[in-house]
């Protein structure tokens, strides 16, 4: 009996095996890089717009005009008493003036995806061959 519980008490040995294990994580790393260029493109554009002059109207409010009076270039003559004035008429002229106005406003905008990747790889364990005596 002696021997029995000798057998019963011999110290075991805990043995731990061990195995790799695949670790895969994502790290961040520059992929590409964008340029964002903003251009000018010039466009023909036709506007039309009204403007005004002035016209001189004569109206001979009776009796005959006298030809003394009359000058072809429009200047001042005297003749008598009476006096021939030059008169200044006016018209407009168009003016272009160019004003820069928002007409669109763009957001850039940094999108992740996600796709998946096989990752292969080889792992090794550890294993207890036993051999007996």
């Amino acid at each position: 009996m002696t021997s029995t519980n000798e057998h019963d008490q011999q110290l075991t040995d805990d043995i731990t095996l061990l195995s790799e294990q695949l670790v895969v994580q994502g790290e961040m790393r520059e992929w590409t890089r964008a340029r964002v260029t903003r251009r000018i493109v010039t466009e023909q554009r036709s506007i039309t717009v009204p403007v005004r002059r002035e016209e001189l109207v004569v109206e001979y409010l009776g009796g005959a005009p006298d030809p003394e009076l009359s000058t072809v270039d429009g200047s001042t003559r005297v003749a008598g008493s009476h006096q021939i004035e030059q008169i200044v008429l006016h018209q407009e002229v168009p003016r272009v003036e160019y004003d820069l106005v928002p007409y669109e406003e763009v957001s850039l905008v940094v999108d992740t995806t996600v796709r998946e990747v096989q990752i292969d790889g080889e792992v090794a364990r550890e294993q207890l061959d036993i051999q007996e005596q």
